[in-house]
Parts: structure tokens; sequence; C-alpha cells
């Protein structure tokens, strides 16, 4: 039988909403590796360690996760500066694979310390003032959902405006596509990683907070994001923030529609088979410069 045009709509819309929260959380990692080459592999361990942590405070609040980033975003830019000065900073310049041997440790020592806390439960938030749906005729919107997409597009939208009209995006940017000529032209390079980290970073502690408002939290979705995130900006090919909301978009719903059309399980891995072709075919990305 086939599904009905509404149904296919309502899959459509969710995928939306989920891949504005993707670009959310692909921006931080495409923020470090563009500007310091640094692929940071725990980059979803964190959005993980972000899920337990807003969990904990809404639950013992009884208030909605949305909020709880007010305390995650600070904390979270404080580890990640932390992170950067006794992690990142000394491998910096090192060989690519002890780089991602140091990140890839980081996550594992992230996952198996959920683990040891929580074990491998779900854990959801019961309190949240956001589930609620709106009807609008062959579909619902789902208020949480909602809203966690325009705050997303919103913070997106906010660091592309820092990136390209403040002084400090510009120090970032020369930074990125020179880092000796910027240090010559008085750009203090280190600070300027230790901000693109610790931002980095912080920018997951927010992505937890929505994710948290309609999502669950388990040791496992660090991987899930990761990967994930790492087909967008991939697929995207580093084309500025227009492509990693397209690229975003592309696997959000290709992601929804398959969990809704054919099964859950299928839809993990049907992003990645389409990210397969098309680089395939533009193994420069979707909106990369040839």
């Amino acid at each position: 039988m086939l599904p009905s045009p509404g149904l296919i709509f309502q899959s459509v819309l969710d995928g939306v909403f989920l891949g504005f929260l993707y670009s959310l959380i692909a921006l931080g990692l495409s923020l470090v590796f563009g500007v310091m080459g640094i692929i940071n592999f725990a980059h979803g361990d964190f959005i993980m360690l972000g899920s337990y942590l807003v969990w904990i405070l809404a639950n013992g609040l009884r208030s909605d996760p949305s909020f709880m980033s007010l305390a995650t975003v600070p904390l979270f830019f404080v580890i990640g500066a932390a992170i950067y000065m006794t992690i990142i900073r000394p491998v910096l310049g090192k060989e690519p694979l002890i780089q991602i041997a140091v990140t890839v440790g980081i996550g594992y020592v992230l996952q198996n310390f959920a683990l040891m806390m929580f074990r491998a439960e779900p854990r959801a938030v019961q309190t949240t003032y956001l589930n609620l749906y709106l009807n609008l005729g062959v579909v619902s919107i789902h208020l949480a959902k909602l809203i966690s997409a325009f705050l997303s597009l919103l913070i997106v939208l906010g660091v592309h405006y820092l990136l390209t009209k403040t002084w400090v995006g510009l120090a970032i940017r020369a930074t990125a596509y020179d880092r000796e000529v910027a240090s010559l032209m008085g750009i203090n390079v280190g600070k300027i990683f230790l901000l693109v980290f610790s931002l980095g970073i912080g920018l997951t502690g927010l992505a937890a907070s929505l994710w948290m408002t309609f999502g669950q939290a388990d040791p496992y979705i660090g991987s899930s994001f990761g990967l994930l995130t790492w087909v967008i900006i991939a697929l995207g090919g580093l084309g500025g923030v227009s492509g990693l909301i397209a690229s975003s978009l592309i696997v959000g719903i290709i992601q929804s529609l398959t969990m809704t059309l054919v099964s859950p399980t299928v839809s993990l891995a049907i992003p990645y088979v389409v990210f397969i072709m098309v680089l395939w075919f533009r193994p420069q990305g979707l909106f990369g410069k040839v």
C-alpha cells in the first residue's frame, strides 16, 4: 500500500526540523576542523555527555530541558577551554594520526564514563513544557521540534554573523586561511584556537539541551551524532553556512522519510549510502568548490 501524502509531508516536515538541529550539531565540528584542522572524533560524545547533564538538571529542577542551556553552554565552553589547553594544544602540528588517536581516546573515555554512571538505559526528561502538538490539518507540529529547529537556525546564523561581520570573525577566518600570515599580522593564533575549540564544545551543550526536549540520552548517541555530523560536513564540502544547512536538511529529510516509510533501523544506514554515492560523483561535496 502506498503511503498517504499526509504521511509523506509529515515525515518531510519532521526531517526539516531534525535537519536544522543537525546543522547546529555540525557547526561546532565544522568550526574546529575548518580553523584548526583538528578532526574531533569526540564531538558527538560531548553531546551525549551534555544530554545526561540536561537530564539530571531538568528532572532535578522540574524544568524544561531548553532552559538548561543556560548552564550547559558556559560549562561546556570552560570544559572545551580546559581540554584544549591540556590535551589538544600539545598535539597541534603533530601527525594527523596522533590527533585522531587523542580525540578518539577522549570519546571512549566519555562513553565509558556514561556507561559506568548511567549504564546503557535510555534516559528522557519527564517534565517538559514543549511536549505539545499543533494540529494543522493533515500534519501536526511538535512544538519542541519546532522551537529547537528555530533556535538552531538562529544560532547558526548568529555564528555566521560573528564570522563575517565582526573583527573576531575576521581574525578567525584569517587564521583558517593562513595561520602563519595571520600571526605576522598581529593575530594571536593561540587565542583564536582556544576560542574556536571552546566555542565548538560550548555549542554541543546547547545542542544537547535542544535534543533533550524530544529525544533521549544513552551512551551510544555520541557515536551516531559524530558520524552523522561528519557526513553532513563532507556533503557540504566546507561550502560555508549555506552548504552546512542544506546538507543537514538533506540528511534530516532522508533519515525521517526512511524511518517512516521503511524502517527505523534502516534509517540509520541510508544517509551513509547517499553520502557514498554523492562522493563517488562529487568528491568535493555537493557545495564544495572544485
